[in-house]
């Protein structure tokens, strides 16, 4: 998943998942999830997010990556 998430740059990750969210399970198509059509940097953002958000939560995963958070979901005992 670090591999796909390094494809794009923060904001595009963080703004690919909060905006193509679905109620359905997540699939993630086999070209990859950041070249999936739905999702875009031009997407317009829903009334409850702004670009400001955005790039705050961003800039913390450009310091930090996203092995960190992904590894929290990991250690689940599904």
């Amino acid at each position: 998943m670090e591999a796909e998430f390094a494809k794009g740059s923060p904001e595009l990750v963080i703004k690919s998942m909060l905006t193509s969210r679905s109620s359905k399970p997540p699939i993630f198509p086999k070209e990859g999830m950041l070249s999936h059509p739905r999702v875009s940097s031009t997407k317009a953002l829903p009334s409850w997010l702004s670009q400001e958000d955005i790039t705050y939560y961003a800039s913390k995963f450009e310091k930090t990556g996203f092995t960190g958070a992904l590894n929290f979901y990991r250690n689940f005992n599904l």
